[in-house]
């Protein structure tokens, strides 16, 4: 919030010239602050957006003439290079000073952008965006020393528009070529480009016409001016500028790193692999990383999926390593949903071995006894999507009226290799046990995954916020607190506990 005294000292420079010195006083401020740059950055933004909406930042300037020394032409010098003071002000206060204020920075110099895209200082009379004041914000957030996650997160409510994603596409390939960056550098580019395309580019070129048409009425410009032409978006600028971004990012080491790793790993796989024009070339780093294990071979399956149904690429022992992934280790990590619907997809078809499916339907199901009740929820879904999908599993499901004809269960756990696991001659008793659980969703669950292996059964199944209301309806039996019937308000006959009770004011 501008202050009382920065706001009269900009409304008093706005409305007379003869307050000229308020704008050199203000500029003179950020010197003299140390932490808060708040008011300073909304009040040169107030001032600097007037001044171009006035038009009064525009130098007239004439080829081959002297340029003009009139008092008005030399106001307007002065008035520009202020501008250009206050957005390198606003530039390096991104890099210092509080969180809030740091934040405040990039918007005021997003701000001034737009409004220097919407009034150029150069008259022009089409559409006109500054991609030199792009470049200069981008240089700031990657150049940092520390990790810049907090402005580049803010940041993205300004990806949304076209224009900025187009053009800063095109400034962050331009920027990207580094032989030998930092990890921070690293970090802060890929999340930068993951911020760029958090807005879906559309991957057909020529769309029809009447879809064009309403594309544009919808299409969100930044620097959009009335009465000037509208922004020209081109998708497929926008997919080569990002497939020259992630070629530059393929030359840095950024398997070194695991934070770096992972965050290469999920813009890949969520951002970049309909756009990448080879995606086949993605394979060794997908490949490598499917082999390092824990949350990083989680975010590589879903890579590794991609090639395998649209590419026609072919990985070898790929079930084994899914099986393998299947660990209670899994539950610690932020990728555990990932996994089951990656599974779930891989598990889809129907020409499976029955080997290979009773050891995955077996593995779920003892995880499930150590998993949480959320997690247990998803891993009997699963489960329950095999038994519907693969009949034939039906002799593992544990009846209650059939006795016990084993001693031991024949199922190897520790066994990588779900072909050599003995899945088939075990059974589900897993789901058996957990229709008896406390927790209401899971006996649902479990009831389902029974359920799906009897065709003649209706499946009982409860949605995910109904427990607590299903919790709420069920009716308790009145419970007696008192072993004596209270007659009035006096004590009732052979008190003994009040002696040992004190009431304090």
């Amino acid at each position: 919030m501008i202050s009382a005294q920065l706001r009269n000292k900009a409304n008093e420079f706005l409305n007379s010239r003869k307050h000229a010195n308020n704008l050199a006083d203000i500029l003179q401020m950020f010197e003299a602050e140390t932490e808060n740059y708040t008011p300073l950055l909304l009040t040169i933004e107030v001032i600097f957006t007037e001044l171009l909406k006035r038009g009064d930042l525009i130098q007239h300037i004439v080829p081959l003439k002297p340029i003009d020394q009139s008092p008005e032409a030399e106001y307007t010098r002065w008035l520009c290079e202020c501008y250009e003071a206050a957005v390198n002000r606003a530039l390096e206060c991104i890099r210092r000073g509080r969180t809030s204020s740091r934040l405040q920075a990039l918007v005021t110099a997003c701000k001034l952008m737009q409004a220097e895209g919407k009034h150029p200082l150069e008259t022009s009379s089409g559409y006109y965006f500054p991609s030199v004041r792009l470049k200069n914000i981008f240089t700031v957030l990657l150049d940092s020393e520390t990790p810049m996650t907090a402005p580049i997160t803010r940041f993205q409510e300004f990806t949304e528009y076209r224009d900025v994603q187009q053009h800063g596409l095109k400034v962050l390939a331009a920027l990207a070529y580094r032989k030998s960056p930092s990890p921070t550098y690293m970090q802060n580019f890929l999340e930068l480009l993951d911020k760029l395309l958090a807005t879906e580019i559309p991957t057909e070129n020529k769309p029809k016409a009447k879809e064009r048409d309403n594309a544009d009425k919808e299409m969100k410009v930044l620097c959009a001016a009335e009465g000037k032409p509208n922004f020209s978006y081109n998708n497929a600028v926008c997919r080569r500028y990002a497939n020259r971004c992630w070629g530059f990012a393929c030359q840095w080491p950024l398997c070194e790193d695991s934070r770096t790793h992972r965050r290469a790993l999920l813009l890949l796989v969520e951002r970049l692999m309909p756009l990448l024009n080879r995606p086949h070339l993605a394979t060794d780093m997908l490949c490598d990383s499917l082999d390092a294990g824990g949350p990083i071979s989680m975010l590589a399956l879903q890579g590794v999926l991609e090639l395998v149904r649209h590419h026609n690429i072919d990985y070898p022992d790929m079930y084994d390593r899914l099986y393998a992934m299947f660990e209670p280790e899994m539950f610690a990590t932020r990728y555990k949903k990932r996994l089951m619907h990656l599974a779930d997809i891989f598990l889809s078809s129907t020409h499976l071995p029955e080997s290979l499916v009773a050891a995955f339907a077996k593995r779920l199901s003892r995880l499930a006894l150590v998993a949480s009740p959320e997690d247990t929820k998803g891993l009997l879904q699963l489960v329950a999507n095999l038994l519907l999908r693969h009949p034939a599993l039906k002799r593992m499901i544990c009846c209650e009226d059939t006795p016990a004809i084993m001693s031991n269960d024949p199922y190897v756990m520790e066994e990588s290799s779900p072909s050599r696991a003995r899945a088939l001659g075990s059974s589900l008793w897993e789901v058996r046990a957990l229709a008896r659980h406390w927790e209401p969703a899971v006996c649902a669950a479990a009831a389902h995954a029974l359920a799906a292996a009897d065709a003649s059964a209706a499946p009982v199944w409860l949605p995910d916020d109904a427990s607590f209301d299903a919790e709420l309806k069920k009716r308790f039996k009145t419970i007696e607190l008192n072993f004596i019937r209270p007659q009035s308000m006096a004590l009732p006959a052979g008190e003994r506990l009040l002696p040992y009770w004190e009431l304090m004011a």
